[in-house]
């Protein structure tokens, strides 16, 4: 199902755009999760423009096509930068699997910056524009819950794919004792996938925002705190610390923090290394798992100390 063939290809650009034709049919450059194809059509006047086709290969559940789609609307709505949702196929009955239709977006993935601190401003100051958005009764009823999404892990008894780190008892005893006893905030609505991977660039501005098929209304501490874990998981660190300045100086403390990037430290166990790309490029990775470990280590220790003291 990863591949998309030239018939099946034009079949979406006919629905999408009657009267078009395909020109090529390219994998997305870096997608890292489901299947992402690249479709540059023309018109009959002659006009050329590009669609991107999101198959849901990784999870092939219908409300995730559904919160793509919709999280994309509520987007652009407010004046977010994302691609413009086009076609949503809950059935896969045109794309084979759930998956949407969208607009293509210029940009490139920026995951080591020059200048640390200018990138983590501007990905700040994104996040607060995304956290200002106010979903209507309507938009709710097609995005999920943040809460229920952000402790995903707890609906089984402990998953056995998250054991086998040193870590993973720590974070479930302290995410169990203290879920109880989160300060209340006003939800938000959340990305939900906000790291360097899903934030396009193009001439040294973000361009766009992508992959929006976990897009929730909650705790603007999930967002927050996943970006700050990623940036340990990356050896950025400092952009951690960056990013966080400046989003509460802006929107002032960000209540339960320390618990949420706990919720967000279990999502790469039981290997946090495999998350990085760089795992997978080059031939001795014991250097990257190395510093991967030690500071994914050093992030889930200062996230309990930030969640038992009610911060």
């Amino acid at each position: 199902m990863n591949k998309l063939t030239t018939q099946h290809a034009q079949r979406i650009v006919s629905t999408v755009f009657p009267g078009h034709r395909l020109l090529s049919s390219t994998p997305a450059a870096a997608a890292f999760t489901n299947s992402v194809h690249i479709l540059r059509c023309v018109s009959p006047s002659g006009s050329e423009t590009r669609l991107a086709v999101k198959r849901m290969t990784d999870d092939p559940d219908p409300e995730r096509a559904t919160a793509d789609f919709h999280g994309l609307r509520i987007a652009r709505k407010h004046g977010i930068p994302a691609p413009e949702p086009l076609y949503l196929d809950r059935t896969g009955d045109l794309l084979g699997l759930p998956g949407i239709v969208s607009g293509f977006i210029e940009g490139e993935q920026v995951s080591r910056p020059e200048d640390v601190r200018a990138w983590a401003v501007d990905i700040a100051r994104m996040l607060l524009r995304v956290h200002d958005a106010r979903p209507s009764v309507e938009d709710l009823s097609h995005i999920y819950d943040g809460r229920e999404m952000g402790l995903y892990f707890l609906r089984d008894s402990w998953p056995d794919t998250m054991a086998g780190h040193p870590l993973t008892t720590p974070i479930f005893e302290a995410v169990l004792e203290l879920r109880t006893s989160l300060g209340r905030v006003r939800p938000v609505f959340l990305h939900m996938d906000y790291w360097p991977g899903n934030i396009l660039w193009h001439r040294g501005r973000i361009s766009g925002l992508v992959d929006w098929d976990a897009s929730s209304y909650g705790d603007p501490a999930l967002d927050v705190g996943y970006f700050r874990m990623n940036m340990y998981l990356r050896g950025i660190k400092e952009a951690a610390g960056i990013f966080l300045d400046y989003y509460e100086s802006e929107s002032g403390p960000v209540e339960n923090l320390g618990f949420w990037e706990l919720a967000c430290a279990v999502r790469p166990l039981p290997a946090p290394a495999l998350w990085l790309p760089e795992y997978y490029e080059k031939g001795d990775v014991s250097a990257i798992v190395n510093r991967a470990e030690a500071d994914f280590s050093e992030f889930v220790e200062s996230a309990i100390r930030r969640a038992y003291a009610g911060r």
